[in-house]
C-alpha cells in the first residue's frame, strides 16, 4: 500500500509538471551544461589565468594536435605557442611593456591569433581594429586605444588605407609595421618575430595581471556616436567561448570561421571557443559565398560560425550534387532568418543543430537556443530567470523611452509583447567598461528600473517572449541599426555625411530591404544648392566610410522636422522608407556598379524590392 502510494504520488508530481511546467527537462539539461562549464571557468579564475596561460596548458597537454588551418597550411597546439613565444620577445624588444597598447589593422590570418596570444604573456593589450573603417573613424580608435604601435596586415588595401592617415600617425609618434615584406615606409614585424627564440615567456614578464584586467579591446557602435572600446578580459575570453563549448567540441571537431577576428564572434566564440576545447579552427581571410562549403570539405569541419546575413548569401548560390556532401554537425551565431534558417537545413540537412545565440559585446545579458528550437533565440523560462538576469520590459517606441507604471517603475511585457531586454547590474553581474571616460559607459545603464538604486544595462534591442517561453529578436531601437553584420551608428554617419560635398543637414536612418537581414542605411539630406553631385557624393562616402555604414539611398529634403527639444524625427522617415509612391522627394540609390549615385525610378524600386538588384 505505501509502494502504491509512492508510485501514486511520483505520477502525480510528474502530471503536474507535464501539466504546468513542460519545459522542466530541457531546463535542468541545459543547467547542467552551462553551470559545467561556467564552474570551469570559476577555476581559471581562482588560478588567475589570462589568455597566454590557456595557450601554454593547452600545447603542453595537445603538443602536435592540429590547431589552426588558414589556406594550405597547419599550425598545431605546439607550434602557435612557439610562435606566440616569438611574438611576445618580438614585442618586448621593440619597446613594448605592460600595460601599453598596439593596434592591429589585419584581415583574418593565423598571425593574429599568434600577436594577440603573444601580447597577453606581456601585458600589453592589442585593440582589434575594424578593416572597414577609414580617416576619421580610424584615427578614432587609434586614439581611443591609446595605441603606442600599430601592426598592419600586408593587403595593399590595408596598406593604402594607413597611407591616407600616415601624417597624422606621425604627429602621434605611432610607429607602423607590417606583417609582411618590409615596404619604402614600414618595417616588417614579421621579420623582428623571426629572429627570436621561441621558449616559453616567464609570468612576471607580464607585470601584475589579473583575470579581469583587459586582454584586447573590441569596438562597438554602441548606441550613439563613434565607436567605443570594450574592454575585454580573460574571464570575458573564457564565459563567451562556453557559448561554443556547449555543443561539446573536442579534438576530432574542426570550427569553420570567415568572420572577421576583430569580432567577439570570430575571436572569443572562434579561436577562444577552439582553444578551450582543444579542437581545430579553420580559418579564411575573408568569407566568401561561393567557397564556403568547398571550405567545409577541405577543412573536414563540425561546427560552423555564421552570421544571418551570411547564411543569406550561401542558400543563394547555386545548388549542386554536393550540397549534402560535408560533414557540419552544428552551426554557432546569431541573426538568422526564419526563412533563412529553413532554406538551409532543407538543403543542407536536417540534423545540423543551428545554436543561435543573442549577446552584446559589453552585455551582461543573453540567449542561447540550446535546444535547437527552429527559429527562437532561446528560452526565457521561469528557471532561467533565476540563473540569469534579464528582463523584458514594455518600451515606447516613437518617444524611445521606457514605458513606467505611476510610480515611475519599468512594466514587465507581457507574453507576445515586445519588450526592450535589460540586464540587472549586481556583484556577480557586471560590465565589460568602454574604455575612456565613465560616461560612455553609464549611457548604457538604465537607473531606479524596479526599485530605487537599481542599475540595469540597457541592451536597446526588442524581444517577444511567447507563451511557452521561445524568445524571438523584434527590432533595434535608438540610434543604431545592424547591416552586413556589423552594427552602424546613425550619428557617427550623419557626422561624416554632413560634411559631405553640398551637404548643409543629414539625418541617417535604418530601412528595412524586403529578403535582407537588418535594415540599410538612408540619409535624409538638405542641400545648400538644388541638386545632389552624385559622383562628387559618392567619391566622398566611399572615402570615408566603410562600406557597410556608406548610406545605400539619399534623400533630399527641403527641411527636416524636429522635436520640441530641436531633435530630427526618424519615425516617420523610417516608416516611408524608399516608397516612391509616398515619397515626393527625390531619392538616390548608391549604384556600386556605376561608381556613383543614381535617381531611383519605380522600375529601380520594384528591382531592389524582389531581389533582382542587390543592395
Amino acid at each position: 500500500m505505501i509502494f502504491l502510494s509512492y508510485l501514486l504520488g511520483i505520477g502525480l508530481i510528474w502530471w503536474l509538471i507535464k501539466k504546468f511546467y513542460p519545459w522542466l527537462a530541457e531546463d535542468i539539461s541545459f543547467a547542467s551544461a552551462y553551470m559545467s562549464v561556467i564552474w570551469k571557468s570559476k577555476q581559471w579564475e581562482k588560478s588567475n589565468l589570462v589568455l597566454y596561460d590557456m595557450l601554454q596548458i593547452q600545447a603542453k597537454k595537445l603538443q602536435d594536435q592540429k590547431f589552426v588551418l588558414f589556406q594550405d597550411d597547419v599550425w598545431t597546439y605546439k607550434q602557435m605557442l612557439w610562435w606566440a613565444n616569438k611574438c611576445c620577445r618580438a614585442l618586448r624588444s621593440e619597446g613594448m611593456y605592460p600595460g601599453d597598447k598596439i593596434g592591429l589593422l589585419m584581415m583574418n590570418e593565423p598571425a593574429y591569433m599568434a600577436i594577440w596570444a603573444g601580447s597577453t604573456a606581456l601585458g600589453v593589450v592589442p585593440a582589434f581594429l575594424n578593416t572597414n573603417l577609414r580617416t576619421k573613424s580610424l584615427l578614432h580608435c587609434i586614439d581611443l586605444a591609446e595605441v603606442k604601435s600599430l601592426i598592419v596586415g600586408k593587403e595593399p588595401s590595408l596598406l593604402e588605407t594607413v597611407n591616407q592617415i600616415k601624417e597624422d600617425l606621425q604627429e602621434r609618434d605611432i610607429t607602423v609595421y607590417v606583417y609582411g615584406e618590409q615596404t619604402d615606409d614600414y618595417r616588417s614585424f614579421s621579420d623582428v618575430v623571426d629572429k627570436q627564440k621561441n621558449d616559453d615567456i616567464p609570468s612576471d614578464w607580464r607585470g601584475v595581471r589579473t583575470f579581469t584586467d583587459p586582454v584586447c579591446y573590441i569596438y562597438t557602435s554602441g548606441t550613439t556616436g563613434l565607436p567605443k572600446a570594450v574592454k575585454i578580459s580573460s574571464g570575458k575570453c573564457f564565459q563567451a567561448a562556453t557559448v561554443t563549448c556547449l555543443l561539446k567540441p573536442n579534438a576530432n571537431d574542426v570550427i569553420y570561421t570567415s568572420l572577421p577576428l576583430y569580432h567577439s564572434s570570430a575571436a572569443l566564440l572562434g579561436f577562444c571557443g577552439a582553444l578551450i576545447s582543444g579542437s581545430a579552427i579553420a580559418l579564411r581571410k575573408k568569407f566568401s559565398a561561393s567557397q564556403f562549403w568547398p571550405d567545409c570539405r577541405k577543412y573536414n569541419v563540425t561546427i560552423i560560425q555564421y552570421i544571418g546575413e551570411t547564411m543569406r548569401y550561401v542558400c543563394k548560390q547555386p545548388t549542386t550534387a554536393d550540397d549534402r556532401s560535408h560533414k557540419v554537425r552544428a552551426m554557432v551565431g546569431n541573426g538568422l532568418r526564419p526563412d533563412v534558417w529553413r532554406t538551409f537545413l532543407d538543403r543542407y540537412g536536417e540534423n545540423i543543430h543551428v545554436m543561435e545565440f543573442y549577446g552584446a559585446t559589453e552585455g551582461n545579458v543573453g540567449f542561447i537556443n540550446y535546444h535547437n528550437k527552429f527559429g527562437c533565440l532561446g528560452t526565457m523560462s521561469p528557471l532561467w530567470k533565476k540563473l540569469t538576469n534579464g528582463v523584458l520590459v514594455k518600451y515606447n517606441s516613437e518617444a524611445d523611452e521606457l514605458v513606467r507604471d505611476k510610480n515611475g517603475r519599468a512594466i514587465v511585457a507581457d507574453a507576445n509583447e515586445p519588450g526592450l531586454l535589460v540586464g540587472k547590474i549586481d556583484k556577480t553581474v557586471a560590465l565589460c567598461e568602454y574604455k575612456g571616460k565613465k560616461a560612455l559607459s553609464e549611457k548604457k545603464i538604465l537607473h531606479d528600473v524596479f526599485k530605487d538604486g537599481d542599475r540595469y544595462f540597457n541592451t536597446g534591442d526588442l524581444f517577444m517572449c511567447d507563451e511557452n517561453y521561445h524568445v524571438y529578436f523584434r527590432d533595434r531601437v535608438g540610434d543604431t541599426y545592424r547591416w552586413k553584420g556589423e552594427n552602424v551608428s546613425t550619428n557617427e554617419v550623419s557626422d561624416i555625411v554632413v560634411q559631405g560635398p553640398g551637404v548643409k543637414e543629414a539625418n541617417v536612418y535604418g530601412v528595412e530591404i524586403p529578403g535582407s537581414e537588418g535594415q540599410a542605411g538612408m540619409a535624409a539630406v538638405v542641400l545648400e544648392d538644388d541638386e545632389l553631385d552624385c559622383k562628387a557624393f559618392y567619391d566622398y562616402v566611399c572615402k570615408n566610410l566603410a562600406s557597410y555604414a556608406r548610406p545605400c539611398f539619399v534623400r533630399v529634403q527641403d527641411c527636416f522636422e524636429l522635436t520640441g527639444t530641436l531633435k530630427q524625427r526618424k519615425v516617420n522617415l523610417r516608416k516611408e522608407g524608399f516608397d516612391l509612391e509616398i515619397v515626393d522627394d527625390k531619392i538616390y540609390f548608391l549604384g556600386t556598379s556605376k561608381k556613383t549615385y543614381v535617381l531611383l525610378t519605380p522600375e529601380m524600386q520594384d528591382g531592389i524590392k524582389n531581389g533582382k538588384i542587390r543592395v
